[in-house]
């Protein structure tokens, strides 16, 4: 088709408020051919309003389409890493013996005469619970609690206390009274009613569990990595 009618039909879609890109695909034209072909036609408000939110359409599409990409891309990525995650199976004792020795000494007290473990992570606490009860012989008797959280949750104090001790299945008097942090939230999170504080778990009259304790870690660090 002769340049001289491609030129009209552009002009004349362009008139009409169709999109250079529109008008390009319909023509099987290059872009710059018909920005030059149609530079002088002027658009009414309405017509340039029409294109902006086409264009608005197509980048709101185009993000839509890179958010779902990336959140396929994310699931698909967890997917394996559990399926690599199987690997771990059952612990051996020596596996379970390292496992919360590493925990003790990325959490747990070096000084102060007693042996704590101070952790958010409910499971975690637990864990070292079992561990403690496994390799020390320590019982619940010889366990206490303190837990501490923001001033924000003091309302909430009867369930916390309630949870800890469903889930940990300890006594009222393995705990302490709840220590309350003044510290400003700056906001409120969705989770803000399933959150339960950081728990310290103190064993008493621990000084000398303390120094193996102690010992042991020092010895994790130093031994010749593989």
């Amino acid at each position: 088709m002769a340049k001289s009618i491609l030129k009209l039909k552009a002009r004349k879609l362009r008139i009409f408020g169709n999109s250079i890109k529109d008008i390009a695909h319909i023509l099987n034209v290059s872009q710059s051919s018909v920005s030059l072909w149609c530079r002088d036609v002027k658009l009414s408000q309405e017509q340039l309003k029409k294109i902006l939110g086409a264009k608005e359409y197509l980048i709101k599409r185009g993000r839509m389409k890179g958010a779902i990409f990336q959140r396929s891309k994310r699931l698909h990525a967890i997917q394996n890493a559990a399926k690599e995650a199987k690997v771990l199976s059952n612990l051996t004792e020596k596996e379970f013996f390292i496992a919360g020795l590493a925990l003790y000494l990325a959490e747990g007290t070096k000084t102060y005469g007693t042996v704590q473990f101070t952790n958010s992570n409910k499971r975690m606490v637990k864990f070292m619970i079992k561990w403690f009860r496994y390799f020390y012989k320590i019982h619940n008797s010889d366990m206490k609690c303190s837990i501490h959280i923001n001033a924000v949750h003091k309302s909430r104090e009867a369930d916390i206390m309630t949870f800890w001790k469903k889930y940990l299945r300890f006594k009222t008097e393995n705990f302490t009274n709840i220590r309350y942090v003044k510290i400003l939230a700056k906001k409120k999170y969705a989770n803000h009613n399933n959150y339960y504080g950081t728990v310290d778990l103190r064993i008493k009259k621990s000084t000398y569990l303390l120094y193996k304790l102690n010992a042991l870690t020092e010895r994790l660090l130093s031994i010749p990595m593989l």
